[in-house]
């Protein structure tokens, strides 16, 4: 019995050992089958991406869009533009047809503006795939064709998304686009896509987490605290179909009351939003007084940004003279992302240096206005044909020129604020103003006796004029932008742009006099307390200049524009194509808002793709395998002790 017995339990441990192994190995090929489907899908997507970037959203080239509606239809939508009601139509995007394709007007401020114009009806229009049946264009459902409404380049837009993706911030495909409807050239539109599943898939994997958007008409897309319920923050519109309310409350009350902030926010994903908006002087953003134009999309419990709208970025709302570390309209501290990320020292260098790259790197002279000159030569064409365009070709042409100057002034002014030349913060209360009224005429630019550009442009007016704005300066020689100018003390102007004696900065349209008494709104008073509307100059008694006048140190009033010396504005700015009287244009509001987070990829913070991980399988039979080797081991061992 020893002789038989001594061999029998290692026999047996070894014969277990390999029953399992061989159990393993069979459970082995479904894990290689999930490997190999995910392979498949990973290669899916790929093949769905490259095909958007080469049929659907190309950078090197245009695409036609060739939308066929039955005519009432169509009229009929754009006689009730405000109402964005769908229509059903036929698509051929870039060769691509497709039938039952929902279509519609979209846009915000771009559509009350186009429909008080009576010689326009160049609206932004929404394409959807998915309205009626079940389809899309390699995985897209919702494109956004969009009029280029207030810039006169046509390409403030696309570049500010082409930096955005420079940066490594999640960033929706985009293209150049020639519009046909019923076989009629419509227009050269920039064609967006939607925020949706397919964008959420692409940058972060999954599409299930929350997705708000900031928008100017609620509460709360400041992200301040509101209280700890949800329903408060109505400027958090919410657009995905579900989500836990607490994830965002979370969220802002660790932002305003906590110091965690990488608990719920993917800082270095927000710290580049912000110098986004910052440097390419975008004020309708979170940046701005609207604290509008952002989305939020919650992948467990941590947000991140996707920038958007960007028709405004380079001087469209917004001057040249921000300052990096407090780029609000109005105080900072009312932007808590900004405020308490900046107040940290390592975020704040980390900010510094997001910035240095932007200034280095895309934005470097050379390097921006040589790919602008690449887009000019793609698009000039198609620009001098649009059939619906607000601008002429020769303001088209001014629109560029405007872009490069504005980004030139900026990228010195931001560059002498990270070496400490120059102060990148004041005293709290933000950057100031730099939006130009909507009316005819728009925000003017001028240049002042000492020769330093003021960068404010002028919009044409209903009858394709442009308006010659100018703004101005007295004798300090300070760089004036947008409208109107100020006296000798120089104390902030808000509305138009100027500035005096002691360098104190004015922005917007409105100056102010000796008085030291703010002026808003475009209307001033001097010193005897009498209030000047309308337009009015200012003298010495320091009254407000104001309307695209400017002064000189005796106070002087200059009115309809720039100085003799001065040169016009460029088109394109604040006001974009000018409204009928008591219509809404972008200027004399506010400016809209954005909202930093996080999301994978890129230099400037995140995951930068999809991790590969082992399945669940895989894992627990190896476990499962070391532990019944071990076991067989001591047992082993125990049965020999026994049998000394």
């Amino acid at each position: 019995m020893k002789a038989r017995g001594k061999p029998f339990l290692p026999l047996l441990g070894c014969l277990l050992l390999v029953i399992f192994i061989a159990g393993c190995q069979i459970a082995s090929p479904a894990a290689d089958n999930n490997s190999t489907a995910t392979d498949t899908q990973e290669k899916a997507v790929s093949s769905d991406e490259q095909n958007l970037d080469t049929k659907v959203f190309p950078k090197d080239k245009v695409v036609d869009v060739k939308i066929t509606i039955d005519p009432d239809d169509f009229q009929d939508m754009l006689d009730n533009a405000s109402a964005e009601e769908y229509k059903t139509a036929s698509v051929e995007y870039g060769g691509i047809k497709m039938d039952n394709v929902a279509v519609r007007t979209k846009g915000n401020l771009s559509l009350r503006s186009v429909v008080q114009m009576s010689d326009s009806d160049r609206y932004s229009f929404k394409i959807s795939f998915d309205e009626y049946v079940n389809q899309n264009l390699f995985g897209i459902t919702k494109i956004n064709l969009n009029n280029n409404y207030s810039d006169a380049s046509y390409m403030r837009e696309f570049l500010t998304y082409e930096l955005a993706e420079s940066m490594g911030l999640p960033t929706p495909k985009y293209s150049f686009v020639n519009i046909y409807v019923n076989d009629e050239l419509k227009g050269f539109y920039l064609a967006v896509e939607q925020i949706g599943d397919a964008y959420l898939e692409r940058n972060f994997g999954n599409a299930y987490g929350a997705l708000y958007k900031g928008v100017m008409t609620g509460q709360g897309s400041d992200l301040t605290w509101l209280g700890d319920d949800a329903s408060l923050y109505t400027g958090l519109e919410m657009k995905s179909d579900k989500s836990s309310d607490d994830i965002v409350v979370d969220m802002l009350n660790e932002l305003n009351n906590g110091t965690d902030y990488e608990k719920y926010i993917n800082v270095d994903e927000a710290l580049g939003y912000i110098a986004l908006n910052a440097v390419t002087g975008n004020m309708d953003s979170y940046l701005g007084s609207n604290k509008q134009n952002y989305y939020l999309y919650e992948d467990d419990g941590v947000f991140s940004i996707l920038p958007w709208d960007y028709n405004m970025a380079f001087g469209g709302m917004g001057s040249s003279d921000v300052l990096i570390d407090e780029p609000t309209q109005g105080a900072v501290a009312e932007r808590p992302l900004i405020a308490k990320l900046l107040a940290n020292g390592e975020y704040k260098a980390k900010y510094h240096e997001i910035i240095r790259q932007m200034i280095d790197g895309y934005l470097k002279d050379e390097t921006f206005q040589a790919r602008m000159d690449e887009l000019d030569t793609m698009i000039s064409g198609y620009v001098k044909a649009d059939p619906s365009a607000f601008y002429t070709f020769e303001q088209y042409e001014s629109g560029i020129t405007s872009v490069k100057t504005f980004m030139s002034a900026m990228a010195s002014s931001v560059s002498l604020q990270l070496d400490g030349t120059i102060a990148s913060s004041g005293d709290g209360s933000g950057s100031g103003g730099g939006m130009g009224g909507g009316m005819p005429g728009g925000q003017g630019g001028g240049r002042g006796a000492n020769g330093a550009a003021g960068y404010g442009q002028a919009a044409p007016g209903n009858n394709g004029v442009a308006a010659q704005g100018g703004a101005d300066q007295g004798a300090t020689g300070a760089q004036a932008q947008g409208g109107a100018d100020q006296g000798a003390t120089g104390a902030q102007a808000q509305g138009g742009a100027g500035q005096g004696a002691d360098g104190a900065q004015a922005q917007g349209g409105a100056g102010q006099g000796a008085t030291g008494a703010q002026a808003q709104g475009g209307a001033g008073q001097g010193a005897d307390g009498a209030q000047a509307q309308g337009g009015a100059g200012q003298g010495a008694t320091g009254a407000q200049a104001q309307g695209g006048a400017g002064q000189g140190a005796d106070g002087a009033q200059a009115q309809g524009g720039a100085q003799a010396d001065a040169p016009a504005g460029e088109p394109g700015a604040m006001g974009g194509p000018a409204i009928p009287e008591g219509g809404n244009g972008p200027g004399g509001g506010m400016a809209g808002g954005g909202f930093g987070g996080g999301m994978p990829g890129g230099d400037f913070g995140g995951a930068g793709g999809t991790q590969q991980q082992g399945s669940t399988s895989e894992a627990i039979a190896t476990g499962v395998a070391v532990v019944v080797l071990m076991l067989t081991a001591a047992f082993i061992t125990f049965y020999k002790r026994r049998r000394l």
